[in-house]
């Protein structure tokens, strides 16, 4: 996807979550279950730990992490995003270039930020800065089947992060018509390198989308 996603430049993507850094919150309703489900499974390991919530934006998972350990560093390419994000420690920057010394945290975590960026240059640097291990929620390849996004293939991600524990499951988008082209434009994610349909397109015949939500993939590894 790296290579094809350079269509969109991250300043372009980062202004897009700043616009939508107000309504964000309300309207990304996979995102917040997709943190539950990554939290429900994995959280036990995050108890008092150091961790780096990267692609953090306004602080979904970020909010959910300060409830079991008050070290939470949030980075992200939106500014205006990290200014709704509650953690203590925040950093704007891109997940491809982190800019922390190895083993900085326990843990690095992230969920539904990843397939904006280079994935194959996000996942070793946040390797690289854990201790402990990475947790992972990444919408990949079937999400929005029909749109032409290029979300990453599952295989490729597994190839490279080589998990301990994972699976792939089905989020969808509780929206329809005009409030599923909405949830596009409130939650910033409306950018598409590939885009095969229009919104007059899906309004006109929306069987046009054949699936309405994310295959996300969750994930562990652990480093130690």
């Amino acid at each position: 996807m790296g290579d094809t996603f350079r269509r969109i430049s991250p300043r372009e993507i980062g202004r897009e979550f700043s616009r939508a850094s107000k309504s964000y919150r309300r309207w990304a309703v996979p995102q917040r279950r997709a943190v539950d489900k990554l939290l429900s499974a994995f959280g036990g390991y995050l108890f008092n730990k150091e961790i780096l919530d990267v692609g953090a934006g306004v602080g979904l998972l970020t909010e959910r992490l300060l409830e079991l350990t008050p070290s939470v560093s949030a980075c992200d390419i939106s500014f205006k995003s990290l200014k709704e994000n509650p953690a203590p420690r925040k950093v704007l920057c891109n997940a491809e270039r982190l800019p922390f010394k190895s083993g900085s945290f326990d843990w690095s975590v992230s969920s539904f930020a990843l397939h904006w960026c280079d994935w194959k240059r996000a996942l070793p640097e946040m390797e690289r800065v854990s201790r402990e291990g990475l947790l992972l929620a990444l919408p990949v390849k079937g999400s929005l089947e029909g749109i032409g996004f290029p979300f990453p293939p599952p295989e490729g991600v597994l190839k490279l992060l080589k998990p301990n524990l994972y699976w792939v499951e089905d989020l969808e988008i509780p929206f329809r018509g005009r409030d599923f082209l909405l949830f596009f434009k409130r939650t910033g994610t409306g950018k598409n390198p590939n885009k095969l349909l229009s919104a007059f397109e899906i309004l006109k015949n929306p069987d046009r989308v054949s699936f309405y939500g994310f295959k996300v993939l969750f994930a562990v590894k652990f480093l130690k």
